[in-house]
């Protein structure tokens, strides 16, 4: 059966061990008393540090070199606390003059020790533009210091960084403009040596050959003309008869009337008559001398005109053969136009490609060049400093009273606990209730007699 206190027995119970509680409040007391007041002191300093936006505009100055500033804010935190920065700061201000053997405990101590805060940072919104390094310690003089030195030194680092990568950037693509206008150079040698090779078969001579296809093939019609011309008039030439009062075709007068007076007398008077004799000598001497003009005058002035006209034919000859060719070079060069062209396409394409490339490479360079120079004349100018630390005048921990009036309540506390554990574990009798919890039956209960004391 469990017992039941009431507030009479609670009384009796704090009379009954008011000793054990006394001693051991006292002593909780004094403890925490002596933890609250023994305490070593924390000092706290703080600098308001406002971050400077970039000037320039961000599209002047090269992605690859430049962290933007959103980016910037972002990583604020982990930038200030990160080892480079809190190594420097313990070196510089011997902030754990214990701990100098031991500087990677001292950086973690101090990373503990140090709070970034962004002012006026909202969830899911733009970053703040100020921010605060809070740092504590127990030397007032060393917290000024590292509260004073942290955004300083992460500056140092973050313009460190800046030139680092623009001045990289800019290495780099030095080294591209150069590779890539060796091999722009090489590719201009091709495609010249390329178009010298083959200046009259590319596509833009296309119509220039057609031009002068249909410029040779009129011509070659004309001189075609001009020789059937020729031979026509030699074929007339070689059939003409003399004319008459031409010195020939007077002889062939001369033989046709020669030639009918023989026929007369011939009609007339038998073959052995004189006048048919005489008639025939006549005949013969008209034929011959017929056949003398004529041959003089083919030989004087028709063997001339021959000549002039087989010449001419000649030269029509030769032209026309010339222009032949010429038309059949033109028709090559215009057949071999889209084959020429296409391989031209194919190195011009790669040329663009690679000139394209080349330029904006080249203004990448030209910008990361400029960014380079902006961010070592805009270095200093990265943070700037809203309030400074200053050393402070009282520590900030621990808070003596408070811990007083803890000690207090933690006393009075353990008093009641251990004088509730001391009743709890006495099996002593005192009274009917006692007996009847530990199932002993009461005969009978005599009340106390005089005045009650404390058994």
């Amino acid at each position: 059966m469990e017992r039941t206190y009431t507030l009479d027995d609670v009384l009796a119970v704090l009379r009954r061990r008011r000793t054990l509680g006394v001693v051991v409040g006292l002593a909780a007391l004094a403890v925490g008393l002596a933890m609250a007041w023994l305490a070593p002191a924390e000092y706290t300093a703080s600098s308001t540090v406002q971050i400077e936006p970039r000037h320039q505009s961000m599209d002047f100055l090269p992605a690859q070199g430049v962290v933007p500033f959103e980016d910037r804010m972002r990583t604020l935190k982990h930038g200030i606390l990160a080892r480079p920065v809190l190594e420097r700061v313990v070196k510089e201000t011997d902030f754990f003059p214990e701990l100098r053997g031991d500087p990677d405990r001292a950086v973690e101590q101090l990373r503990r020790q140090t709070e970034v805060r962004l002012e006026g940072e909202v969830p899911a919104g733009p970053p703040a533009l100020l921010f605060v390094v809070e740092v504590r310690g127990r030397d007032p003089e060393r917290v000024r210091a590292a509260a004073d030195l942290l955004p300083r030194f992460y500056e140092d680092m973050t313009r460190q960084l800046l030139q680092r990568q623009a001045r990289g950037l800019r290495e780099t693509l030095d080294g591209q403009v150069e590779g890539m206008s060796r091999e722009l150079l090489g590719w201009e040698r091709k495609l010249l040596a390329f178009k010298q090779e083959h200046a009259t078969e590319l596509p833009e001579m296309v119509d220039t050959n057609a031009r002068a296809a249909s410029r040779a093939e009129a011509l070659l019609e004309m001189h075609i003309a001009a020789t059937l011309d020729a031979n026509r008039r030699k074929t007339a030439l070689l059939g003409a008869l003399p004319e008459p009062p031409s010195v020939p075709g007077m002889a062939e007068a001369s033989l046709d009337a020669v030639t009918r007076r023989l026929q007369g007398a011939e009609a007339a008077y038998s073959a052995d008559h004189p006048d048919v004799k005489r008639a025939r000598r006549e005949l013969a001497e008209a034929q011959a001398r017929r056949d003398d003009e004529i041959e003089g005058y083919r030989g004087a002035r028709l063997k001339e005109a021959l000549t002039r006209i087989e010449e001419e034919v000649q030269g029509h000859g030769a032209t026309i053969t010339a222009l032949r060719r010429e038309l059949a070079t033109y028709q090559q060069r215009v057949e071999a136009a889209p084959r020429w062209g296409q391989e031209l396409a194919a190195l011009s394409r790669d040329y663009d490609a690679l000139r394209a490339k080349y330029v904006t490479t080249v203004a990448h360079r030209v910008d990361a060049a400029a960014a380079e120079q902006l961010i070592a004349a805009d270095g200093p100018a990265l943070f700037r400093v809203l309030e400074p630390a200053v050393k402070p005048s009282g520590p900030s921990a621990p808070d003596r009273s408070r811990l007083s009036l803890l000690a207090v309540l933690v006393a009075l506390a353990a008093a009641a606990l251990a004088m509730g554990t001391s009743e709890w574990l006495d099996r002593s009798l005192r009274g009917p209730e006692d007996a009847a919890g530990h199932g002993v039956p009461v005969l009978a209960a005599v009340p106390h007699i005089g005045p009650r004391r404390i058994a």
